[in-house]
């Protein structure tokens, strides 16, 4: 064979190995585009967590609260957003693969936190549920609310009744509640308190509280301090008191409301004290991914 013709063979077979190594590469890196679509309904790759761990979804489900929450193999849901639109919660958990729940957490029994618990539930394997106590005298007799307890016993879902100081763990992630410390003729101040912790990185979630029940957490001496702050009652005034942001001091805050409010005193004390403020109005579903440490924020707008 001349010398030529060889060369011809060597240049024709590293032309096909890099052909391969580029479709390879191609692969990949569409696998990964695929999988942070899916994840935040838009590509922004992370530029600082490399590994992540642990995923906390805000969603976007109009003036209601819903959040989901991944961390290894672990998959929570706290509240389950209003009746309308139809279905978003069963379909979001559905497209991100989760098969079983490990906790569902009902901050309190409005419509607009537990709306599609019922299907939750009926669609999903769950561990356990935990409500808080709430005065028989006030607790609500809508069909809501009728329809997810009878789900519960139906499925026969192990569900617990927790107060400020209970705690537990799944895996690496650290759960302790931190109200409602009193009782409250207010369903609102009856909501479940709950900071969720992982490694250096804590969420702070507090249903619709009030000031009554922020004044009585800050009386208990908790650490209310975290990262994040699921902000309380979708950013009314009604919430978010001078004394308890200062005390929760959080890096980043997330308001889930359906329409823009006025740039009231609470988002003007947030902007204040937040690196960021991240609403459900202005961005779609809000993601954080955490390695323990560091923190990067997707949205979906």
């Amino acid at each position: 064979m001349k010398k030529h013709e060889k060369n011809k063979i060597i240049k024709g077979l590293i032309l096909i190995a890099s052909l391969i190594f580029l479709g390879v590469s191609l692969f990949l890196t569409n696998t990964k585009e695929n999988y942070w679509e899916k994840l935040s309904g838009k590509l922004n790759i992370s530029s600082q967590v490399t590994n992540c761990e642990m995923e906390v979804h805000f969603l976007d489900v109009g003036g209601a609260d819903c959040a989901y929450i991944r961390c290894r193999d672990y998959n929570i849901l706290i509240d389950a957003a209003d009746k309308e639109p139809t279905e978003p919660v069963c379909e979001y958990l559905s497209n991100h693969n989760v098969k079983k729940l490990d906790l569902v957490v009902m901050s309190h029994p409005h419509r607009d936190h537990i709306g599609q618990m019922k299907s939750v539930i009926d669609n999903f394997k769950i561990d356990k549920f935990i409500q808080s106590d709430i005065p028989d005298d006030v607790l609500p007799t809508s069909v809501t609310y009728e329809n997810m307890l009878k789900a519960l016993v139906d499925k026969k879902v192990n569900t617990q009744t927790l107060a400020a100081g209970d705690k537990f763990n799944l895996g690496d992630l650290k759960f302790k509640v931190l109200g409602p410390v009193k009782s409250s003729e207010n369903i609102n101040n009856c909501s479940l308190v709950v900071k969720v912790v992982y490694k250096d990185v804590s969420f702070l979630f507090t249903g619709d509280a009030e000031k009554f029940e922020e004044n009585t957490m800050l009386k208990s001496g908790e650490n209310l301090h975290a990262t994040v702050l699921k902000v309380g009652h979708h950013g009314s005034t009604t919430s978010t008191t001078p004394n308890f942001l200062k005390s929760v001091s959080p890096k980043y805050a997330v308001i889930s409301s359906e329409n823009k409010p006025n740039k009231n005193s609470v988002i003007k004390r947030l902007e204040e004290t937040c690196v960021g403020v991240y609403k459900t109005y202005e961005k779609g579903n809000i993601i954080f991914l955490t390695d323990g440490k560091n923190i990067d924020i997707k949205t979906e707008k």
